[in-house]
């Protein structure tokens, strides 16, 4: 197993995006690793590795406005993604996968095959999650205010419906507004599977506050890129749909 920052990879404009790459000494086709809102290419590592170890080569991107990307954030992030799909397609059959605003630009991107863990797809944003982002703001980005991933999701525009293989992976105890959304949009990808992570997740608490009923579904929303089961689901499925 090779382990590089690759130096290589541009935006449309020039500029670097920064990644990692883990490659096999053969890999068998190759997968876009892209972090979720306010995480960077280091959250990731872990998964980009579960990737690697079965066969394809992993690269973990910053996509603009986070972590080593100087770049504006904008709805250029998804150029960048495409970028980072063409890049991988050197190894052979390219593949995507992403968590939370990552795992819907994996699902927007042209990869053979895709995996969209706890896509950033609803119909809307709840109360404690827009307050969350607005006042919870991560330093791995640089964003125009805090809770610009509302406006960006808006510029970005629907997930176009298309026939390839995809995953649509949640826990079981996820965001109630991600969840709401799953039926949706698997409805509007022919080749889409629909499964959920059920162990290794926060209880659901009692309270009366509505704000801490939330953080736990919070934290498994952000933890799941480390769920042991997350990895090994991500990692078989894209496997065994690259050979």
């Amino acid at each position: 197993m090779h382990f590089e920052r690759v130096t290589d990879l541009f935006g449309h404009d020039g500029h670097v995006i920064p990644a990692f790459l883990f490659s096999p000494d053969a890999p068998r086709g190759g997968v876009v690793v892209c972090p979720g809102y306010g995480s960077t290419k280091e959250s990731v590592l872990g998964l980009a590795a579960a990737i690697a170890e079965k066969g394809p080569a992993a690269l973990a991107i910053d996509p603009c406005g986070h972590g080593e990307n100087r770049a504006v954030i904008g709805p250029q992030i998804r150029d960048e993604v495409e970028a980072s799909v063409r890049y991988v397609r050197r190894f052979g059959r390219a593949g995507a996968t992403g968590i939370s605003l990552g795992g819907r630009l994996a699902l927007m991107s042209s990869a053979d095959c895709m995996v969209a863990i706890s896509p950033a797809v609803v119909s809307q944003i709840s109360p404690q999650g827009k307050w969350m982002f607005e006042n919870f703001p991560s330093p791995a980005m640089r964003e125009p205010y805090s809770g610009y991933v509302i406006e960006l999701l808006g510029l970005l525009g629907p997930v176009p419906e298309h026939d390839r293989p995809c995953l649509l992976l949640y826990a079981e105890r996820d965001l109630p507004s991600l969840l709401e959304g799953a039926a949706g949009l698997k409805a509007g990808l022919a080749g889409a599977e629909l499964s959920y992570v059920t162990a290794d997740l926060r209880p659901d608490v009692n309270h009366e506050n509505g704000l801490i009923r939330y953080l736990p579904r919070w934290f498994n929303h952000m933890e799941i890129k480390y769920n042991a089961g997350a990895l090994k689901t991500v990692s078989d499925w894209l496997a065994d749909h690259l050979r």
